[in-house]
């Protein structure tokens, strides 16, 4: 999976190209579903278009697999898979979806930068009868889970209206933590706020760097910052405001109470030393070779730390300070669409169906990703892996509506104005109340 966080720093540039291009020959018209829609297909031999950015070795074996199991069971069709890395993926996707042969089912990414000028172009199908016909919204748990893939009439209404796609993979940020560590320290995993805070203490007493972040490049300290918010405001309030809804406000007392503990903890050296001057690769890197007590980020990080240190590394959500079911930043991982142009729109939901059926997500968990879909009691996971702990955070989050979207994905340019606010804050450049309006004034001069 890709880092959220990294994959919206799309600059204005690239988001103007993409809503500037419009279906060759038409207007800018949002597409409608189509007529006859059915679990049948033609039995004619058929080519399947196939668009994805599933580039690295495990995704890209998940999809081939899927792939050529989906082709196993329907005879007459061969897929035409197209992967590109996701960079140069976000700034052609939009072109190749309007070209003179576009693909039939294509991946997206969730926001203003792909998927709004997708939907106001009409170059993506609504697919609530599709949904209805395979049971989608049972499949992907609570209502809220679904709401970032939910675009109002003319593709300008984020999170409400009709379902444009779905995702096959999730994901749910909390902290990674090395078990060793923790128990050289004299710690158990923390069940209260004020149990993980005291573990940071201890931590920086004997030495050890309490959080492993890399904020050379920005964005990871948004994860940070992102789960404090999460423990400290309504998931209500941040969702409205990350939908762009009348009325909602940056400045809370929970966002200012996360940013004032945000401040301390840099304050206090519970980050890797020089944090704003270090790549998160490298971060990463320290953390899976014992480096570290925490590193909060999401799964996409998995496979860095299971793989040196397979079972030794474990997975919590940040506990909240009032006790009790923590909310956390998560949400589905990539969209797939499908084109308001295919020819076989019921050929095309039948493959995404087919990828997010059960059988399916135990092929996912089977190469180290999460999978948005229930596994199977048969699925190859150990009980004592970070990513079954993972999964299970997933599940029941997912399920009981305590998730919280992604900040940086409120306006086109709010992932350069956060991550660069979020950097002056924890370096002591500005203060919470600057923070806080720097970030609103971007949101404000998006909606007005």
């Amino acid at each position: 999976m890709k880092p959220r966080i990294a994959i919206a720093l799309l600059t204005g540039a690239v988001a103007t190209l993409l809503a500037g291009c419009v279906t060759p020959g038409g207007t800018n018209k949002v597409a409608t579903a189509p007529h006859g829609v059915s679990k049948t297909f033609t039995k004619k031999p058929v080519t399947l278009v196939v668009w994805d950015t599933e580039n690295e070795p495990g995704p890209t074996a998940e999809i081939n697999a899927l792939n050529q199991q989906f082709e196993t069971e329907h005879p007459n069709v061969k897929i035409q898979r197209v992967v590109r890395d996701f960079n140069d993926y976000v700034t052609t996707v939009k072109l190749a979806a309007s070209s003179e042969h576009p693909p039939d089912v294509l991946q997206g990414n969730e926001g203003y930068s792909v998927d709004a000028p997708l939907v106001k172009a009409g170059l993506i199908l609504p697919l609530d009868k599709y949904a209805s016909l395979y049971d989608w919204n049972a499949r992907f748990g609570s209502p809220s889970v679904l709401d970032p893939l939910r675009w109002g009439g003319d593709g300008a209404v984020w999170g409400k209206g009709a379902l444009y796609g779905i995702a096959q993979k999730a994901e749910v940020v909390g902290a990674f933590y090395d078990k060793k560590a923790l128990a050289r320290l004299g710690l158990s995993v923390p069940h209260t706020f004020v149990q993980f805070e005291h573990s940071l203490a201890v931590a920086k007493r004997a030495g050890v760097p309490p959080i492993e972040v890399g904020n050379l490049d920005k964005w990871p300290m948004g994860h940070v910052f992102m789960v404090l918010q999460s423990l400290y405001t309504p998931a209500s309030q941040i969702r409205d405001w990350t939908y762009g809804r009348s009325g909602a406000s940056f400045h809370t007392p929970g966002t200012a109470k996360a940013a004032t503990t945000l401040q301390n903890w840099a304050r206090a050296g519970y980050f890797e030393q020089g944090f704003n001057g270090v790549g998160q690769e490298d971060a990463a890197g320290k953390f899976a070779h014992g480096q570290g007590l925490y590193f909060i980020t999401g799964p996409w990080e998995n496979a860095t730390f299971a793989g040196p240190m397979k079972n030794n590394v474990g997975f919590f959500v940040v506990p909240p300070p009032s006790g009790g079911f923590a909310d956390t930043t998560g949400a589905l991982s990539l969209p797939w669409h499908i084109s308001s142009r295919s020819a076989h729109p019921n050929l095309d939901a039948a493959y995404i169906n087919f990828i997010t059926t059960t059988s399916a997500a135990d092929t996912v968990i089977s190469h180290g990703d999460l999978p948005a879909t229930p596994v199977s009691s048969d699925a190859p996971l150990s009980a004592q892996s970070s990513l079954a702990s993972i999964t299970t955070n997933w599940t029941q989050r997912s399920q009981s509506n305590t998730l919280t979207p992604y900040l940086d994905w409120a306006t086109p340019t709010m992932g350069d104005t956060l991550f660069a606010a979020l950097q002056d804050l924890t370096s002591g450049h500005v203060s919470v109340a600057q923070f806080i309006a720097k970030v609103q004034q971007d949101w404000q001069g998006y909606y007005g």
